[in-house]
C-alpha cells in the first residue's frame, strides 16, 4: 500500500480512508480469529486495528489516531469475586448487553442485596496534649479512654448482573448526557475532576490526580500572593439527600419524574438491603470452602447455589438482611440519605448531585471575581486574592449547606493557606504559611489530592511516604512467614525468599510497564460433562508500582525533589529484610561464606 505523507508524518486523507477500508475487509473476512474485544466496535477496537495496521505497514498514525480516537474503557467489566449470584464472563457480554440496555428488563429487574465487608486504614493525627505539645499518634485519649485513630471506611459491591446495570447506566446513559450537559460551558467542565475521563492539554493522555494537583499549583504560582482554601464535604456519600438526588437526576433527563427504569435503579441504591460477608464465615473465620468448592464443581462461582438457598438463609435468620442506616433529622424527623459507595453508579451520580452547586460557585466565584475552582469529588480546593479568603470561604459554607445541595463541610478538615514572596537569603521564593485559630504557621505545606505544596516545593504527603514504608516492611515479614513454612514444610535447613515479585511490587526495579507470563486457572467441561480446571498461561500487563506514579509525578511536576524522599528506599528494604534470616539475602551470603 502507498501513501503519501508530509514532513510532519501526518498522512493524506485517501491514505486513511484506503486503511479504513482495507481494516474493515479483515475484520469481515477473519473475524473469527480475532481477539474477542475487536466485535464491539464501541469499545475502540477499530481505532486499535487502525492504529496495529499503520504500524505493520510502515506508516506513520495520523493525528486523529494519536488524539482523538485513542478508545475509552469500556464499561463492561466483569468482576471475579464471589456474590449471590454466578460471576459473568467476558464471553457474555452480548447477552449482558441485550439485557441491560433494555429498558423493560431494567425496570422490572429485582436487585439483590449487596455484600457489606469494612476496610480499616491505619492513621497519625495530630495530637494536642494538655502541656500544649502537638505530636503525632494512632490514639488519641476521649473521655479518659484510649481511642484508635485508625479510620474504618465500608465497603459495599453489587451482584454481578446489578453491578454491569449500573456500569452501563453510568457510562453510556447517565454519563454521555452529563458530559454533554458540562460541554456547554467549557470552563465549567474543567471544573469538575473525578471519576471523569478528561484529555491532557497536548490531548496525549487521559488526566489524573497528578495533573489535576499540578494545576493547583501552578495557579498558586501564577498568582504569586493568594490564598488556597482546601475543603472536604463531611460523610459525602452517605449524607446526599435523596429529594435532591431524584431531582437532579430528572434534571439531568429532561423529565418531570424518573422513567421505569431509572426511578427503579434510584430505589436500589436509595433503599438498598445489604448483607454483612462475615455471614458466610464459618466459626473458625474463613469461607466455607469445601461448599465453595462443590458449587464450583457444578460451574458455580457464587456462595449460593441458587436464590432458593439464599431464601431460605434468610428464612431461617442464619443471614440476616440489613437496610439502609444512613439517617438525618430534617424537621424533627429522621429521614433516609446516602448512596452506597464503591457502586459503578454511585460517583456518577455524586457528580449529577453536585451540579447545581458546581454551577453556582462557577458562575458566581469564577466568573464574577476570578476565583480557580476544582471539586474532585468531595475535596474542593478555591485560589483566590488574599484579602478575599473569608468571603470566599464563607460563600462556599453557605452555598454547600443550600436546599440545592445540603451537605456540611468538614471544619476539621478545612485548611487555608496563604502565600507570600519572601526572601530566604538571597533568594526570593513563594512561602506558604498555615492559617490556624489565627495564628499564621510558617512553612506548614497546602495539602491536595495527595501531594504537600510549599510554594518552592512539591512533595508527596509524608502520610503516603509513611504508608510505603509500612508497607514494604509488612510484605517482608509475610514473605518471611510464609518462608518459614516452606522450611518446615520441605524439611529444609535454608530459609529462602523469593526476592524478584517483591522487588518488582516495592522498589523502583519494578516502575516500568511490561507483560507478564501468568499461570491462570480455567474451568472447562469434560467429555463427560464434569467440571474440571486447567492451567494456562495467560500474558497480562504489569502497569507499575508506586515508583512508576512517583516518578510521573517528579517528571509532570517538574519536582525532582519527589523522587528524593524516596532515595533510601532501597537501604530500608536491605536493613529490614537481613533481619530475617534468609540464606539468599547479601549480608547473610557474605556471613555463611566468611
Amino acid at each position: 500500500m502507498h501513501s503519501r505523507s508530509n514532513s510532519t508524518g501526518i498522512i493524506d486523507d485517501t491514505a486513511i480512508s484506503k486503511a479504513r477500508l482495507v481494516f474493515i475487509t479483515i475484520m469481515v473476512f477473519c473475524k473469527v480469529k480475532i481477539d474477542p474485544v475487536f466485535n464491539y466496535l464501541d469499545s475502540g477496537a477499530l481505532e486499535i486495528g487502525m492504529q496495529h495496521l499503520f504500524t505493520t505497514l510502515g506508516l506513520a498514525p495520523p493525528i486523529f489516531l494519536q488524539n482523538e480516537m485513542k478508545p475509552n474503557k469500556d464499561w463492561f467489566k466483569p468482576k471475579g469475586y464471589l456474590h449471590l449470584d454466578d460471576k459473568i464472563t467476558f464471553d457474555q457480554r452480548n447477552l449482558i448487553q441485550r439485557k441491560v440496555s433494555n429498558v423493560s428488563f431494567v425496570g422490572n429487574h429485582a436487585f439483590l442485596p449487596l455484600l457489606y465487608k469494612t476496610v480499616t486504614q491505619r492513621k497519625y493525627k495530630k495530637i494536642k496534649q494538655p502541656n500544649g505539645i502537638v505530636r503525632r499518634s494512632h490514639t488519641e485519649i476521649k473521655n479518659g479512654k484510649v481511642i484508635p485513630t485508625k479510620k474504618v471506611r465500608p465497603i459495599m459491591y453489587a451482584s454481578h448482573l446489578d453491578a454491569q446495570i449500573y456500569a452501563y447506566y453510568a457510562n453510556k446513559v447517565l454519563g454521555e448526557k452529563y458530559e454533554k450537559l458540562l460541554k456547554q460551558t467549557h470552563a465549567l467542565s474543567n471544573c469538575i475532576c473525578a471519576y471523569r475521563k478528561i484529555p491532557s492539554d497536548d490531548g496525549t493522555k487521559k488526566k489524573n490526580n497528578i495533573s489535576f494537583a499540578h494545576d493547583a499549583f501552578q495557579e498558586i504560582k501564577r498568582r504569586g500572593e493568594c490564598a488556597a482554601i482546601a475543603l472536604d464535604i463531611e460523610s459525602f456519600f452517605s449524607s446526599l439527600d435523596h429529594v435532591v438526588l431524584k431531582h437532579q437526576w430528572c434534571q439531568l433527563l429532561g423529565k418531570s419524574i424518573l422513567p421505569k427504569d431509572h426511578y427503579n435503579i434510584f430505589k436500589s441504591i436509595t433503599r438498598f438491603h445489604y448483607i454483612n460477608i462475615n455471614d458466610f464465615k464459618t466459626t473458625h473465620n474463613g469461607f466455607d470452602e469445601a461448599h465453595i468448592a462443590e458449587l464450583r464443581k457444578k460451574g458455580i462461582h457464587s456462595f449460593l447455589e441458587s436464590p432458593k438457598e439464599l431464601q431460605e438463609l434468610i428464612r431461617t435468620k442464619q443471614i440476616l438482611v440489613h437496610k439502609n442506616q444512613f439517617v438525618r433529622k430534617k424537621e424533627a424527623v429522621n429521614v433516609l440519605v446516602g448512596i452506597p459507595q464503591g457502586l459503578a453508579i454511585s460517583a456518577m451520580l455524586a457528580n449529577i448531585y453536585m451540579y447545581a452547586f458546581d454551577k453556582m460557585i462557577y458562575e458566581e466565584l469564577v466568573l464574577k471575581r476570578g476565583v480557580f475552582y476544582r471539586r474532585y469529588s468531595d475535596d474542593i480546593v478555591l485560589v483566590c486574592e488574599t484579602d478575599e479568603r473569608n468571603e470566599v470561604l464563607s460563600f462556599v459554607m453557605d452555598a454547600i449547606r443550600g436546599k440545592e445541595t445540603q451537605l456540611t463541610i468538614s471544619e476539621k478538615k478545612t485548611e487555608v493557606s496563604t502565600f507570600k514572596k519572601e526572601f530566604v537569603g538571597k533568594e526570593e521564593r513563594l512561602q506558604v504559611y498555615r492559617e490556624e485559630t489565627g495564628t499564621p504557621r510558617y512553612n506548614v505545606p497546602f495539602v491536595y489530592l495527595g501531594f504537600e505544596f510549599y510554594g518552592y516545593q512539591t512533595l508527596i504527603k509524608s502520610a503516603n511516604l509513611a504508608k510505603y514504608y509500612r508497607r514494604l516492611k509488612d510484605s517482608i515479614r509475610r514473605a518471611s512467614r510464609r518462608a518459614d513454612r516452606k522450611k518446615e514444610r520441605d524439611l529444609s535447613d535454608e530459609k529462602i525468599l523469593f526476592k524478584t515479585k517483591l522487588f518488582r511490587q516495592l522498589t523502583f526495579k519494578g516502575r516500568k510497564t511490561r507483560m507478564l507470563k501468568i499461570k491462570r486457572s480455567k474451568r472447562i467441561k469434560d467429555m463427560f460433562g464434569n467440571w474440571q480446571y486447567i492451567v494456562e498461561e495467560s500474558p497480562r500487563k504489569y502497569r507499575g508500582n508506586v515508583f512508576r506514579y512517583v516518578y510521573n509525578a517528579a517528571n509532570e511536576m517538574n519536582a525532582p525533589e519527589i523522587k528524593r524522599q524516596y532515595r533510601n528506599h532501597w537501604s530500608i528494604m536491605e536493613k529490614t529484610v537481613n533481619a530475617y534470616n534468609f540464606v539468599n539475602t547479601k549480608l547473610n551470603q557474605e556471613k555463611k561464606t566468611s
